[in-house]
């Protein structure tokens, strides 16, 4: 007889299945999973900054008293909201002082002095966009 005859057939292996994955693409899926979900957190913890620029933005910034009202009423509404309820009754130099204090580099105790008393006095004169550049960007710096 010949040896040959004996010999099986190969049998060739089970074609590689795509299901279930190795692990280090579940530990990629928990990763881009524990990502986006860090992203939509940060998103809505920040929601109030971008609402609050938008608020800005939509100050009437023609007539200039009216539009002082409604800067210091955006800023002292973040304050009570966000920081300390108690600074509601600050105002003038103090107020100004408080702004700075929540920000590492002072923004309106340098050039926008004369904010600290426009409500007591509404012939100041300041300069509109240096002052809405300053509401953002300490809106933007703003920690709490």
């Amino acid at each position: 007889m010949n040896p040959l005859e004996q010999l099986k057939d190969i049998h060739l292996p089970q074609a590689v299945s795509y299901w279930p994955p190795a692990w280090p693409w579940w530990a990629l899926l928990a990763l881009v999973i524990g990502l986006l979900v860090l992203i939509v957190w940060y998103r809505k913890k920040q929601a109030w900054r971008r609402a609050a620029i938008q608020q800005c933005h939509q100050i009437n910034w023609q007539s200039q008293y009216s539009a002082y009202r409604e800067a210091n009423k955006l800023l002292k509404q973040i304050c009570i909201q966000k920081i300390d309820p108690t600074c509601a009754r600050l105002s003038g130099e103090p107020w100004l002082n408080f702004l700075d204090q929540q920000v590492k580099q002072p923004i309106f105790s340098t050039k926008l002095h004369p904010f600290a008393h426009v409500l007591d006095e509404p012939n100041i004169q300041i300069d509109d966009t240096q002052l809405k550049h300053a509401m953002i960007r300490w809106i933007r710096k703003v920690q709490c």
